[in-house]
């Protein structure tokens, strides 16, 4: 397949920014969880928690799990079906890692116009959280421009072949049993 002009600079763009929200979310995530751990220490040894914190993890998790899912589209992390593509040849496989990739980027154009819908929702009831009574629509218009990114994002990476990194962490194949030595 020819390269469109300029899919390289995009592709790299691409990734260096789903790359960069992701570390940040990363982050994000693990000062939870060291919040989370600081707040059950404080129930259970103080009979003190931190008020209203559940309202903030929930929303919070949301926001950084979305984050991640740019940098997942980039790296193709989505679930192919390697069995079928290297039964079929390469052409077709290149043919069905298209396709897989343009189904992702299209669920995720679809989930983030659905979170935009839901965000406008809140707004227009004006919901809030439970104990801190906080609005609950600028997160959930975070998750949906996250959700967004990782669909334009996908959009301009369509062209390139997955990334090996992406499979870093698949069990490698078993090397194969070497042949016994004849006895002289």
């Amino acid at each position: 397949m020819p390269r469109r002009p300029g899919a390289h600079r995009a592709d790299r763009m691409a990734h260096d920014v789903a790359h960069r929200l992701a570390t940040a979310a990363i982050f994000g995530l693990l000062l939870v969880a060291i919040d989370t751990v600081v707040d059950v220490t404080m129930r259970y040894v103080f009979a003190n928690p931190i008020r209203g914190y559940i309202d903030v993890v929930v929303l919070a998790c949301a926001v950084l799990l979305s984050a991640c899912m740019p940098y997942v589209v980039v790296m193709r992390g989505d679930i192919a079906i390697d069995f079928l593509g290297k039964r079929i040849g390469p052409r077709a496989e290149t043919r069905l890692n298209q396709f897989g990739a343009l189904a992702t980027a299209l669920f995720f154009a679809l989930m983030g116009w659905q979170y935009v819908r839901y965000a406008i929702e809140l707004f227009g009831n004006g919901e809030v959280t439970a104990v801190l009574r906080w609005p609950v629509w600028p997160w959930w218009s975070a998750v949906a421009l996250f959700i967004s990114l990782a669909a334009l994002v996908g959009f301009a990476t369509l062209g390139e072949k997955p990334r090996p990194e992406a499979n870093a962490g698949a069990a490698p194949a078993p090397e194969p049993e070497p042949e016994p030595h004849p006895a002289a």
